[in-house]
């Protein structure tokens, strides 16, 4: 694969800098790791790890998305806003890069366009109620969903969340944490804590900390992994908790704007 020099700047710079938080931690726990440390890595990117990349900025940091359509990626946010200078970031200075691993990658591609939770406003500090609508869409250059696949969302309220709470429903969290900076790694039991019906965002216990934003909390039923949630918040105060958008406020503004026929559905790469 032929990286562009624009793109291989960026992965150097951010081998290079972001090794140093992690680095620095050292055997420091961090903030949103809850007891034991529980995240393990995945070392091989097939499906569904493929569809989750690390979303790279320009300016410096990265989150964590999903492929959900052929080409949209499901994040938080407030990654998509330059918190120094109080803008959104520029479209085409974020990369989504696909089964991201050690400066290598599956498939790469360049934003065009946001779609941003209309109600979400990043100025208004750090509430639940901000919380809620923490979410965003990434709309790429390129179709990547023969290459990675795609994980649908499922339009989980509170009844979804009863029954799925009532079926034992594994949940499953992956994203790129700070202090893991370059391999993805997954919660393979997530434990849900308490649903928001008002809010539709779900309370949650698995280990996430910065670099997590806008990773999936996903569910497998035959065969198939949907996003139930996507992981914004850790709490601050208090017990460390996850805060995590339910999909069904995802999945309304999808319909919204003609995306849910396509973004419903989980898709595995053609080669798989």
């Amino acid at each position: 694969m032929i990286l562009t020099l624009r793109l291989c700047i960026i992965l150097l710079f951010s081998v290079f800098i972001l090794n140093t938080p992690a680095n620095a931690a050292g055997k420091e726990k961090l903030r949103g790791i809850k007891g034991s440390d529980d995240r393990v890595l995945i070392e091989k990117y097939n499906y569904p790890w493929s569809a989750i990349g690390r979303i790279n900025k320009e300016v410096g940091g990265f989150c964590t998305g999903t492929l959900i359509a052929p080409n949209l990626v499901l994040t938080a946010a407030h990654c998509l806003w330059n918190k120094k200078r109080k803008v959104w970031l520029k479209p085409n200075t974020l990369h989504f890069l696909a089964g991201y691993r050690r400066g290598s990658f599956i498939d790469h591609s360049v934003g065009t366009k946001f779609i941003i939770s209309p109600t979400y406003n990043p100025k208004k500090g750090q509430k639940l109620s901000i919380a809620a609508k923490d979410w965003g869409l990434i709309v790429l250059k390129k179709d990547m969903s023969k290459e990675v696949g795609t994980m649908g969302v499922a339009p989980v309220d509170k009844a979804y969340y009863k029954n799925l709470i009532a079926k034992k429903t594994k949940f499953i969290q992956a994203g790129y944490s700070q202090d893991k900076a370059h391999i993805l790694s997954v919660n393979k039991t997530c434990p849900m804590k308490s649903y928001n019906k008002m809010l539709n965002i779900v309370v949650h216990t698995c280990d996430a900390v910065h670099g997590d934003s806008g990773s999936p909390i996903f569910f497998t039923e035959n065969g198939v992994s949907k996003i139930a949630y996507i992981h914004v918040a850790t709490t601050k105060k208090g017990t460390s908790e996850g805060i995590a958008v339910s999909g069904i406020s995802i999945a309304n503004h999808l319909k919204k704007i003609g995306f849910w026929k396509v973004a419903k559905v989980s898709s595995r790469p053609e080669a798989s």
